[in-house]
């Protein structure tokens, strides 16, 4: 799907887990995912209006500044994260593994104790030895989901939906109380989990 960078324009993304396996069950997943999403935001100069973090995807919105950086596009900027979220989340789990296994082979979900499981996992997430990159593991799908958003009454339509997605998906029934997503930054001025960027309205 060709994606468009129109400048002032708010990107609503969405891209999930390889074969959507719940890495983001892990507590410790978000937590990368989020410092990784501050660090770009540092980078880039983005401006992040919402989020949620669920078990085997993401959903986010942001903008840049096309002014600033004409070279930036929304595919650069989540290749770019989408490639550190996955280093650093395989690092974690190979290190977790090697501490709980004692295993110089890792296992990229060693956090599950039941060994059919982690066999099963280690031949689901390893990658074709002729994959163009190389990789051994693999984190995400390829490639994600990109819709424009130039109006407010649109920005607040997807930014309901990406709170309302925890419900819908059996997380939580309550959506005050799931921790990794913006609602809080709205609805409760709560920015202890990550801070987002209000619009200019």
């Amino acid at each position: 799907m060709k994606k468009y960078n129109q400048p002032g324009d708010v990107h609503f993304s969405t891209f999930r887990t390889y074969k959507s396996y719940p890495f983001f069950k892990d507590e410790n997943c978000c937590i990368i995912f989020l410092k990784n999403l501050e660090f770009y935001r540092q980078r880039y100069d983005l401006k992040i209006y919402g989020y949620a973090i669920l078990l085997e995807h993401i959903h986010q919105m942001m903008r840049f500044d096309m002014v600033k950086y004409p070279q930036l596009t929304i595919s650069k900027i989540i290749q770019d994260f989408k490639s550190s979220v996955a280093r650093q989340i395989i690092d974690y789990y190979k290190s977790t593994a090697a501490r709980k296994a004692g295993s110089q082979e890792p296992l990229l979900l060693a956090a599950i104790s039941n060994l059919s499981m982690e066999q099963e996992l280690h031949a689901t997430h390893r990658v074709n030895k002729n994959h163009k990159l190389g990789l051994k593991y693999r984190l995400w799908q390829p490639g994600f989901y990109d819709f424009n958003i130039y109006t407010t009454k649109k920005f607040y339509e997807k930014l309901n939906y990406i709170h309302y997605n925890p419900i819908k998906h059996g997380l939580t029934d309550n959506i005050s109380k799931y921790k990794y997503c913006s609602w809080k930054n709205y609805e409760l001025g709560d920015h202890s989990i990550f801070k987002i960027d209000y619009p200019e309205d």
